[in-house]
């Protein structure tokens, strides 16, 4: 949605997903032309896949674009691999953004090594495309693990996330303390993790989950059997929301237990409502700890610890909570604002029409034609960190 905030009023911009389940709803509002492709959305099953890939090749096809960008993660695992067998083959600029990394630390072991396999073998085979990453970290672990040279056939760009909520009043309630997390469920988000946190929390704090799946009476059910009733009975589960201001405005921090994540939006909307956040040990999370005035990563540690810890920080953040505030607003607005992605979003569409990828050749084995500033840059374009 930030995207096509950012870009409506230069371009006709069509957007194509499943069916719409509550996410939509602004999009709605923005006029922009929405095509629903049934199969688009994450399930085990291959008729539902094809049924999916089918139609959402049929819809490019048709719609003769000028430029195609794909985010949602199963799309870009489809269109990359059609790409590869060389089984559509899209006469514009195909642009593929990486919200996360789709391997590393966190994942099953089974499903790290299927995935970082497949990378591997996309970026050796697929066409020249636009790679898109949340940050320089991102891209330079993709440089390591695919080997650069290779990586350097594709053109790689960096745009940061946003946040968009809006000004939030203030609540004041000293008598709790609310701790939000936001997300679906599933192995991801670690939800057992946060209950279990809750529990070796005082009895005045709270914790509200927002998500997909969060309505669910099985989940529900699942967490009840994680923690005394007594504990059970200080969580709220809101399900899908529109957006999450009413939620955060009643917060007086945000918790995130992922297990793996790119750069969350949950964390950036903290950012922007000016709220103390407490992350869990994935990688990147000492990135957005390091740029926050009032964070804390978690999960290195026992829970006990975990909790004095969570104690600490909060009762910080109140002794000089106005203060504290301003100065975590200011680092969201110097760094992940609508108005800076909206610039960058636009010059990165430019670049890319006005200067489409030179057509590379498969590369199951290194490519000696390249053109030789990408060869040369391609290790100091996206810097690679220490494993």
């Amino acid at each position: 949605m930030h995207l096509v905030t950012a870009l409506k009023d230069d371009t006709n911009i069509t957007v194509i997903s499943d069916q719409d389940q509550g996410g939509y709803t602004d999009l709605f509002q923005s006029g922009v032309r929405h095509v629903v492709v049934r199969g688009l959305t994450n399930r085990l099953s291959l008729p539902h896949l094809w049924s999916g890939l089918q139609g959402l090749i049929r819809v490019l096809n048709a719609e003769k674009p000028d430029l195609i960008w794909i985010h949602a993660r199963l799309p870009v695992l489809m269109i990359r691999l059609m790409m590869a067998l060389r089984l559509w083959r899209p006469v514009c600029p195909v642009a593929i953004t990486h919200h996360g990394m789709p391997y590393g630390r966190g994942y099953h072991p089974l499903v790290h090594a299927i995935c970082k396999w497949l990378e591997k073998m996309l970026v050796a085979t697929c066409p020249s495309q636009d790679l898109i990453f949340l940050n320089h970290r991102m891209a330079g672990w993709m440089a390591r693990d695919t080997r650069a040279v290779r990586l350097a056939r594709h053109r790689v760009h960096i745009l940061p996330n946003c946040s968009d909520l809006q000004p939030l009043p203030s609540h004041c309630d000293k008598a709790v303390r609310r701790l939000v997390m936001t997300g679906r469920t599933g192995r991801q988000k670690d939800y057992d993790f946060a209950a279990r946190l809750l529990n070796a929390l005082p009895d005045h704090y709270r914790l509200t989950l927002c998500g997909p799946g969060t309505e669910n009476a099985t989940f529900q059910t699942h967490i009840a059997g994680l923690v005394p009733a007594e504990v059970f009975s200080r969580m709220t589960f809101t399900g899908p929301l529109p957006n999450v201001r009413a939620a955060l405005q009643n917060a007086d921090a945000y918790l995130l237990t992922s297990r793996y994540e790119g750069t969350p939006i949950g964390a950036l909307e903290a950012f922007e409502a000016g709220l103390p956040i407490i992350l869990r040990d994935f990688e990147g999370a000492n990135d957005l700890i390091s740029k926050h005035p009032c964070g804390l990563v978690i999960g290195k540690d026992d829970l006990h610890t975990d909790a004095n810890r969570i104690e600490a920080l909060i009762d910080r953040y109140q002794q000089d909570k106005t203060a504290k505030s301003r100065q975590i607003k200011d680092v969201w607005k110097s760094t992940w604002s609508p108005e800076i992605f909206a610039f960058n979003a636009r010059a990165l569409v430019k670049a890319i029409l006005n200067s489409p990828i030179p057509y590379a050749p498969d590369c199951g084995h290194d490519v000696q034609g390249q053109r030789p500033d990408h060869r040369k840059n391609a290790a100091a374009r996206v810097p690679k960190p220490q494993p």
